[in-house]
């Protein structure tokens, strides 16, 4: 039987190693096939992978750790005549990450209530018939957007109008980094004004870094809604801007193409004196 999960199916080196030992995937391989293994095991919580790592598409070292934490116990992924895991992806370890991300997908959503991120497409209770269209024509998803925020200023880093019934407003750190209709660039916000920065789905450079960390107020809050790709990148991220994550979220989401929904951090940012 193939592999059946929206980030498996479609990868033919990933549908080889489930049937070849010559396709096995080890330590030192690299490509996109070794990218969809780290965002599996991220998201199923075997570890942390490095930064680079992630966005070299690179097996190194983080990544036989995760591997072999994932087929250590309880799952206890064993070879004929081993008695401890190896560091190979091979047929069984494929198909235990296949099965176990198709349940993932296909999980109800949670049942936990937050009091700082919507949890529903359909976010806060407000009028919808006042929020702008996607560019297919449909309402703005709120999915993973905060809610509650402060009041002060709140930023929305990449926004496209879906955070403006909370009082957001949508801003760029960098010109042509993020696509979507033309947005102010945060250069035109005072420092440490910002009581609510949030950004979902938007990458963050270098500058944008340090933007964030200028506008933002003292023990500003800091939404982060992204995937299990670059999870690692932006925890290092809040590690580096020295925020303290209060909240952490895994929301599944079908409409997501490859089935791994969001990962959410709600993170408080220093005090500034």
């Amino acid at each position: 039987m193939p592999l059946t999960s929206k980030l498996f199916r479609d990868d033919p080196a990933l549908q080889k190693c489930l049937v070849s030992d010559a396709a096995h995937v080890t330590p030192g391989s690299q490509g996109d096939h070794v990218t969809k293994i780290q965002a599996a095991l991220v998201t199923l919580g075997a570890g942390v992978i490095a930064p680079d790592e992630v966005e070299g598409m690179f097996y190194g070292p983080t990544t036989v750790r995760t591997v072999l934490a994932f087929k250590g116990p309880p799952r206890n992924i064993l070879g004929p005549g081993q008695t401890t895991p190896d560091n190979i992806v091979g047929k069984k370890t494929i198909a235990a990450l296949d099965n176990e991300i198709v349940a993932f997908e296909n999980r109800p959503p949670p049942a936990v209530v937050s009091l700082f991120v919507s949890l529903t497409h359909e976010g806060s209770p407000h009028d919808h018939s006042t929020c702008p269209v996607d560019t297919s024509g449909r309402l703005v998803d709120h999915m993973a957007t905060p809610i509650n925020p402060g009041l002060g200023r709140k930023v929305n880093i990449g926004g496209e109008g879906e955070t403006r019934y909370q009082g957001f407003e949508d801003f760029v750190t960098d010109t042509g980094v993020v696509g979507g209709p033309p947005r102010p660039l945060t250069d035109t916000i005072a420092s440490s004004t910002a009581t609510d920065i949030a950004l979902r789905s938007a990458p963050i450079t270098p500058r944008g870094e340090s933007e964030i960390r200028r506008i933002a107020a003292s023990g500003a809050r800091l939404t982060i809604a992204t995937n299990s790709f670059t999870l690692p990148k932006m925890e290092q991220i809040v590690q580096r801007l020295g925020g303290v994550v209060i909240e952490r979220i895994s929301l599944p989401d079908t409409s997501v193409p490859d089935g791994l929904g969001y990962q959410v951090l709600v993170v408080v940012l220093p005090v500034k004196f």
